[in-house]
């Protein structure tokens, strides 16, 4: 991982508001599966960690992950890349299919 890599994932984990993500998770009931605690709300140095390990990965490996509510999308133009992460609680997409004589 290069210096400006790193640098990329500490500026998010400076500003993204995990204390936000935590009360909607609490208000949620939104539940991790622990080793130690089985299902639970993780507290927020936890909601933290798998942060980071998100975009680590999605960093080194070039690629969007997601889990517990988090993506990690690593993105790349021709000019820049750059790291996105969100905590989605709700998605919604749908395909428009083509009409087969445009």
């Amino acid at each position: 991982m290069t210096e400006k890599e790193f640098n990329a994932i500490g500026k998010v984990m400076d500003y993204f508001d995990f204390g936000r993500v935590h009360k909607v998770m609490v208000a949620l009931d939104w539940k991790w599966i622990s080793i130690d605690d089985g299902m639970r709300v993780p507290d927020e140095c936890e909601i933290r960690t798998e942060a980071r390990r998100l975009l680590t990965q999605a960093v080194r490996e070039k690629i969007s992950i997601s889990t517990g509510g988090f993506y990690a999308m690593y993105r790349n133009n021709d000019d820049v890349e750059w790291i996105d992460l969100k905590f989605v609680v709700e998605n919604w997409d749908e395909v428009i299919e083509k009409d087969l004589a445009e």
